[in-house]
């Protein structure tokens, strides 16, 4: 049997499948960091590429315009509050993501929470990882400050879908 890390399992958008690809053949993702030798690290966004994406109002996966309706991921504190630092997607992209990034889909994965030196790391990023994650659908976000950083803010949510462990849940989060 395959395990989860096989992304040949998991249908992958088109637009997903149109990223360049880390030695691993997993596609990376629009925003994500690289190094000084090209190498991506998976844990840190690209400051100057999300800001792009964000005025551009384009999805943070995929680096494409978004269309009238956008997706945010979050736990149940980001869905409540509609606060959010990850970009907003497409909704295949999403759900993409909540398929197979091991940070939500992984509930086992261990990862470091060590960062490069000269990586800042905002006070409103939790490196806990909650036990469910919502997919909000939302046509609006705009950026406010929290503790005077920059966050961004959903409109209201038209629905939002419950997953744990890269599975979409059948109820609402408790």
């Amino acid at each position: 049997m395959k395990s989860w890390t096989d992304l040949s399992m998991i249908d992958m958008p088109p637009r997903v499948a149109a990223l360049p690809r880390d030695v691993r053949g997993y596609p990376i993702p629009y925003t994500i960091q690289r190094d000084a030798t090209g190498k991506p690290d998976f844990r840190i966004v690209d400051p100057q590429k999300a800001k792009r994406a964000v005025q551009a109002r384009c999805c943070g996966i995929c680096g494409e315009m978004l269309g009238a309706r956008i997706a945010f991921v979050g736990g149940p504190l980001a869905m409540a509050n509609r606060l959010f630092t990850d970009l907003p997607m497409h909704r295949d992209c999403a759900i993409y993501a909540l398929r197979t990034c091991p940070f939500i889909a992984a509930p086992k994965f261990a990862y470091s929470r060590a960062f490069p030196a000269d990586t800042v790391v905002s006070d409103n990023v939790s490196t806990d990882r909650p036990d469910q994650f919502g997919l909000g659908i939302t046509k609006t976000f705009s950026v406010v400050l929290l503790n005077g950083e920059p966050v961004l803010r959903a409109g209201e949510f038209e629905s939002i879908e419950w997953w744990r462990h890269g599975k979409r849940e059948a109820h609402a989060a408790a």
